[in-house]
């Protein structure tokens, strides 16, 4: 299930997830974990992280019951600024996007390799400059931890 607009209210977001769990009900799960975040290539949650489990906590999955959720709650572990302050928060672009998963790709694939090269690199293929560059990866970055 998606949001597509900025800013989303925390009553959005929670509204998202209970219709996530709606649809998970009677299918025998122990538990859920709903990352919540902007971009689906965000590598960590921008938004929020909830857990439905037995009173709202992850590690007693195993002591609930899968076929009725009885005594299970939701519980936010994880909540960004930006959904209560949108306006603190700068929206990456597509731009950014593709030189942030580009950096990402270049820098675990080679560890040897520095970032000052990477950047270098990215430039010089979009046609950017160094400092263009490193400011759109790191949009994504300010972003996601907002």
């Amino acid at each position: 299930m998606e949001l597509r607009v900025y800013p989303v209210t925390g009553a959005e977001v929670s509204d998202v997830v209970a219709r996530i769990v709606e649809s998970h009900r009677g299918q025998g799960w122990q538990a859920l974990s709903i990352v919540v975040t902007y971009d689906r290539r965000e590598v960590v949650p921008s938004y929020a992280v909830y857990e439905w489990a037995p009173a709202g906590r992850w590690s007693d999955a195993a002591k609930g019951d899968a076929s009725s959720w009885r005594g299970y709650r939701l519980h936010q572990t994880v909540v960004r600024d930006k959904l209560a302050q949108p306006n603190d928060c700068t929206v990456p672009t597509e731009q950014a996007y593709v030189l942030n998963t580009e950096f990402n790709q270049a820098t675990e694939d080679n560890v040897d390799v520095s970032e000052a090269t990477v950047l270098a690199k990215i430039a010089k293929q979009h046609h950017i400059s160094t400092a263009r560059a490193e400011k759109l990866v790191l949009t994504v970055e300010d972003w996601t931890m907002c």
